[in-house]
């Protein structure tokens, strides 16, 4: 039986919460690894990643509607934001992310031989169950697509634009994303 939605939770807690993973992932990302480093911690990466965009999309519900869903399904997730906030998230990954990692998935198209969907929508399709999956990925065996590493800082200022007071919280959400060149 599923678990009906959370209510009476502050949005704050649970911004509070999720930037303490924006922040592990920041700070870990900071430092140099080598080759094999970095392929070892990639998967964990991606964990806390996905799990940071679910509670970043929970936090915008919550504000938007008071309750809080269950589930880890990012796609769902988004589609559950009223239509200005999609569109909000929408437009920074437009103009951001994707121009900001380009080169890297050119490269990684030329790699694997297939495209890779640059869309919000289409990404968060094919990274939806992330959280779940590569927690468990040695039982499946299967292919993990996963590129919304940009998506928690994106939510991050979302959240921040609609609550601005929040910016003078201890822990503070900084950019991972540089400007555009």
């Amino acid at each position: 039986m599923a678990k009906p939605n959370l209510h009476n939770i502050n949005p704050r807690e649970i911004f509070l919460h999720g930037n303490g993973f924006h922040r592990t992932v920041q700070l870990v990302g900071a430092m140099n690894f080598s080759p094999q480093d970095g392929m070892e911690i990639a998967s964990p990466m991606m964990v806390l990643s996905a799990l940071n965009s679910e509670l970043f999309f929970k936090c915008l519900i919550c504000i938007e509607t008071g309750q809080i869903p269950i589930g880890h399904n990012l796609a769902d997730l988004f589609q559950m934001l009223s239509e200005t906030t999609r569109q909000r998230i929408d437009h920074i990954w437009q103009t951001e992310a994707v121009p900001l990692r380009e080169k890297m998935w050119l490269a990684i198209e030329k790699q694997i031989g297939e495209p890779i969907k640059r869309d919000l929508l289409s990404a968060l399709v094919a990274g939806s169950r992330a959280f779940e999956l590569i927690r468990y990925s040695y039982e499946r065996g299967e292919p993990i697509t996963f590129y919304l590493n940009d998506l928690p800082t994106i939510l991050g200022r979302v959240i921040l634009e609609i609550k601005p007071d929040w910016n003078n919280l201890h822990h503070q959400v900084t950019r991972l994303l540089p400007s555009p060149q």
